[in-house]
């Protein structure tokens, strides 16, 4: 029985005559007139905060940056977090199963997303526990975001460690800008429903409110078998958000509650039943939890100015094939920022992170440590100084105590030369570094089984075991320490015409210090099951990978004319020869990736979008890769009147199913992505 008591079998016409809609983000008379009126100039002079910790404008950025606003959101139909970020160059997002997802930048695409930094209004939303982030538990409304600022390339001497790879900065609407009432409804024949209510105001002087509650579902979907894949979802969650300004500055003050339920199938090992040496679970994993996060910014003197930021969060997180948790992170944050008359501007800040857990073992996991306290302080500036009228020179330092590798010391050499207002181009060096989590320092992971006869030992195994299966393990080990990150990247950005804009990224990254693990060849080092039924191969953790990826990320934009416009983001990455150890738990992304969406206005009641996205072949640790795939979406939106849309989107139009990606650690039965339709309605009073 569905959880959510509703009929599959209806016809999608049925929920477009009830008018059911969807988790679009809310359309606002102002929205659409920014997106017909906004020219490639105020593109280039669009406000990014995420790249130096202060407003710039895109043009002055010497990063590869790329911003997701609103409406780019609410035109693209989609109904998640991870599939918003799809719309950003070099970003990696595949789907796992119903609402499980896979997303980096430029390399280690995990569930977890261990070198990747995901912020919420520069919150991080990192765990300590498995190095990532649990997609599951942002369940931020669409409808609540204002715009998504993604950094490719690493961001640690801005942000910390563990951006690597990149930074996700999701930055939410002003309660200033959402009074009134919004309700949306949907459903599809795959997407399931979806709804939510948001009401918001104002009270008092300069202040306002803002409240939503959100529900959304997700149905099943199918096993490359044809059989249910047993992973629907449910999402249920609430917040609000005050804002005040004043004299002097600003302050924001805002909380989220969420739950989850999410169902699927996990594949723990077990050697006790050939010839596959694996048995099917279903798993339900739960999570649930509270963050509260406020920031106050005050305008000391004409030239200084100061923030703070304090953020607490709390979640209990049953995730039944790694582990179930509960953790307190407590985040304190200041930050000032001085403009000095000699053409030039210091951010500097210090800050202090307290992380309290409670451990319990999964599926294919062992705690050795059930509870554990981890600090982390942080000391970090950043000296922007122009060279003449053209040339802005960056340097940028951090440094990071914790109690796993003690003091971590990451920077950055950024240069910009805005050869014209419409031209510049920039480069940079950085080092980035991603500390050890607590999973990996002290829990063991069970991994797959090799049959007998697979793997070659010297000497060769005494025949009384010979005919045993080898069950594989990766322990943690206390001594493992930081992944390491060079990076050099060179870009342009600017308009070749009057009509197109034009974004060019290079970029070498050499990765050194890689998790891996140690290779049994030596038979001494085997163990026997206690019921003599399968051999043991423990490894451990160690810093000996290496390996070297390349790219290039380009994105444009094309405005023929003030009703239709042209989004094209392409990729391609070298990942180049991975030494020094076995590849662990992680798929490498596609060499090729490409991504092409027309926004075609028919009127200004109606809008037509289409969007294609091309992903190549994608590598994967122990099994033959995966094939590359082309598909298509389209979305047709009619507004009848002021903050009133109807909008119909048909999804993945090109195949009928699909397998995006295979999970390694923790090992998920691959799901298939369907071709579906679903309608939506959105209404503002």
């Amino acid at each position: 029985m569905d959880r959510f008591a509703t009929d599959r079998r209806i016809p999608v016409i049925s929920c477009l005559l009830i008018i059911l809609g969807g988790a679009a983000p809310s359309v606002q008379a102002s929205d659409i007139e920014r997106f017909l009126e906004l020219s490639l100039e105020d593109l280039l002079q669009q406000e990014v905060v995420s790249a130096s910790r202060r407003a710039q404008a895109l043009s002055d950025v010497a990063a590869a940056v790329h911003v997701i606003t609103a409406e780019d959101i609410r035109r693209s139909g989609a109904r998640s977090l991870p599939e918003a970020l799809r719309l950003a160059p070099g970003v990696d997002v595949a789907r796992i199963s119903a609402d499980r997802w896979a997303v980096s930048i430029r390399s280690h695409t995990e569930y977890l997303s261990n070198k990747l930094m995901v912020l919420v209004d520069g919150r991080s939303a990192y765990s300590p526990n498995f190095s990532g982030v649990v997609w599951n538990t942002l369940q931020l409304p669409l409808e609540n975001i204002e715009r998504i600022e993604v950094i490719r390339g690493p961001g640690g001497a801005v942000w910390g460690v563990n951006a690597v790879n990149g930074v996700i900065n999701i930055i939410t609407r002003s309660s200033h800008t959402t009074h009134g009432t919004q309700v949306s409804a949907g459903y599809g024949d795959n997407a399931g429903p979806s709804a939510l209510v948001r009401q918001g105001g104002a009270w008092g002087e300069d202040r306002s409110y803002s409240v939503y509650l959100q529900n959304r579902g997700y149905h099943e979907s199918l096993q490359e078998s044809g059989d249910d894949h047993h992973d629907q979802a449910s999402h249920l969650s609430a917040g609000f958000r005050l804002d005040g300004d004043e004299t002097v500055g600003r302050w924001m003050v805002s909380g989220n509650l969420y739950r989850t339920e999410s169902d699927g199938i996990g594949v723990p090992r077990d050697p006790l039943q050939p010839p596959v040496y694996r048995r099917v679970e279903y798993i339900t994993d739960r999570f649930s939890g509270l963050d509260l996060q406020t920031s106050v910014t005050r305008q000391t003197s004409e030239h200084s100015e100061i923030k703070l930021n304090a953020s607490w969060s709390y979640s209990d997180l049953e995730a039944a094939m790694l582990a179930d948790q509960q953790q307190h992170i407590v985040d304190l944050e200041l930050q000032q920022r001085v403009n000095f008359p000699d053409q030039h501007t210091l951010t500097w800040g210090a800050g202090y992170r307290w992380y309290q857990d409670t451990l319990s073992e999964g599926l294919t996991t062992r705690i050795e440590q059930s509870r554990e306290t981890l600090h982390l302080a942080s000391l970090f500036a950043q000296d922007e100084r122009e060279l003449g009228d053209e040339v802005r020179l960056s340097l940028g330092g951090r440094l990071d105590h914790n109690g796993y590798t003690g003091t971590e010391i990451q920077s950055t050499l950024r240069v910009l030369w805005n050869m014209s207002p419409q031209h510049s181009v920039w480069n940079s060096l950085s080092r980035a570094k991603r500390i050890p989590s607590r999973g990996e320092r002290t829990a063991d992971y069970i991994l797959t089984v090799a049959p007998p006869g697979l793997i070659s030992f010297n000497p060769p195994l005494d025949a009384s075991i010979a005919t045993l299966p080898i069950q594989g393990e990766v322990r943690g080990n206390e001594g493992y320490g930081s992944e390491r990150l060079t990076a050099f990247e060179a870009g342009y950005r600017g308009q070749p015409s009057s009509g197109v804009y034009l974004d060019v990224t290079a970029f070498v990254h050499r990765y050194e210090d890689l998790r891996t693990a140690t290779v049994i060849t030596d038979p001494d080092n085997l163990l026997i099951s206690e019921d003599n039924q399968y051999l043991i191969a423990p490894t451990e953790f160690v810093n000996t990978g290496e390996l070297t990826v390349t790219g290039v990320e380009l994105s444009g934009d094309w405005r023929p004319s003030d009703r239709l416009r042209f989004q094209l983001a392409h990729s391609v990455n070298d990942t180049g020869q991975f030494t020094g150890g076995d590849r662990l738990f992680s798929s490498f992304i596609p060499r090729h990736t490409t991504s092409l969406r027309s926004s075609w206005n028919l009127s200004h009641h109606t809008d037509l979008d289409m969007w294609i996205k091309h992903v190549g072949e994608r590598d994967r640790p122990f099994l033959p890769p995966l094939d590359a795939y082309t598909t298509m979406d389209l979305r047709l939106a009619w507004r009848p009147d002021t903050g009133i849309e109807l909008a119909l989107v048909a999804q993945n139009l090109l195949d009928s199913e699909r397998t995006e990606y295979f999970s390694v650690a923790p090992t998920f039965q691959p799901a298939q992505t369907r071709r579906g339709l679903y309608g939506q309605v959105s209404i503002s009073f």
